[in-house]
């Protein structure tokens, strides 16, 4: 297994944190996304080579945490744009 799609997954994970957390909300989902494809994809080849996965894994986290945050954030937008029209 090569480390680079693991690094790739783990910095793109974290780009799509930052950005979809004070840049654009559904632009760092859509980061976030192929950040979690890159880390599960890595994470499967760590683990049919039976190496350790570390920032697989690392990317995996943070990919999740970001996607969860960047629909929360949203949904409290949404909730503050219909309290404020109210």
């Amino acid at each position: 297994m090569k480390k680079g799609l693991a690094i790739a997954g783990f910095v793109v994970a974290l780009v799509g944190l930052v950005i979809g957390l004070f840049v654009s909300s559904y632009f760092g989902l859509v980061v976030s996304i192929v950040g979690l494809v890159l880390s599960a994809v890595a994470m499967k080849s760590a683990k049919k080579a039976g190496v350790k996965s570390g920032l697989a894994i690392a990317g995996l986290v943070i990919s999740i945490v970001s996607v969860v945050a960047v629909i929360v954030v949203t949904i409290l937008a949404i909730i503050a744009a219909l309290a404020l029209i109210a």
